[in-house]
């Protein structure tokens, strides 16, 4: 009798999953540094996730080894990159600072962003996101953290104890929203040299005039999807009844 034992794994060493797993790895970098109360490199960790993050799937599209594995490889990844890393650099910031971070806050982010991951793997439309992508509101929480220490912008403790709290909470509830977000699928974007070329001049300008302009394109994009439902509702309302026949 022979057993099968290929099936599982004829799509696990892939390139694509490598990929994937340098993400995972910086993920596990990011919180074993923070851990220890160090959040030296964390920028430039983080961007390798997300780096990673996009690379993966473009990779396993290019290269035929798409696999339903390697989608749940990703999901748990992510789930690690942008759902466990942000909440453990918020509260060794927060102490850092003599700050406190807040446990509902970071159980709500965490929860939510693995709850939208899963809502993900199901939905049958994937050229929209419903809810806020977990690596956007990743970005938000950690960027915020990585360019405030970077241009040496110095805010009160208090302060800032009650912006990231609060917005862990924003998050984890945006994510779970069912706001409409585009994603690249739906801009039906040809990834190519000179769309990368042109990616990379645009983000280089942009931390080059700076940081904060890329943070405020992400702080867009996180509102872009309840300002939409909003123009729709009030475009609704504003349309006129059509008038009742006559019985």
């Amino acid at each position: 009798m022979h057993l099968k034992l290929r099936a599982p794994y004829e799509n696990l060493v892939t390139a694509a999953n490598f990929i994937t797993l340098c993400s995972l790895t910086c993920a596990i970098l990011i919180i074993s540094r923070a851990l220890s109360g160090e959040l030296a490199y964390l920028g430039t960790l983080f961007i390798a996730c997300l780096v990673c993050d996009g690379a993966d799937g473009f990779v396993a599209r290019k290269t035929g080894s798409s696999s339903d594995l390697g989608t749940q490889l990703d999901s748990l990844s992510d789930a690690i990159a942008f759902g466990v890393a942000p909440v453990v650099v918020v509260d060794t910031y927060l102490r850092s600072i003599g700050g406190e971070v807040f446990l509902p806050a970071q159980i709500a982010f965490c929860a939510c962003a693995v709850m939208r991951l899963a809502m993900f793997n199901v939905q049958k439309d994937k050229s929209i996101f419903l809810g806020l992508n977990t690596p956007s509101a990743a970005s938000l929480v950690v960027l915020l953290i990585v360019i405030g220490r970077y241009s040496g912008a110095t805010w009160p403790a208090e302060t800032m104890q009650y912006v990231i709290n609060a917005m862990l909470f924003v998050l984890a509830a945006s994510m779970i929203s069912p706001f409409r977000y585009l994603s690249s699928k739906s801009l039906k974007l040809r990834l190519n040299a000179t769309t990368v070329v042109i990616g990379a001049i645009f983000v280089i300008g942009s931390i080059w005039a700076s940081p904060w302009s890329v943070y405020a394109y992400l702080v867009v994009y996180a509102l872009s999807g309840p300002l939409t439902a909003i123009w729709l509702v009030l475009r609704r309302l504003r349309r006129p009844r059509a008038p009742r026949s006559p019985r």
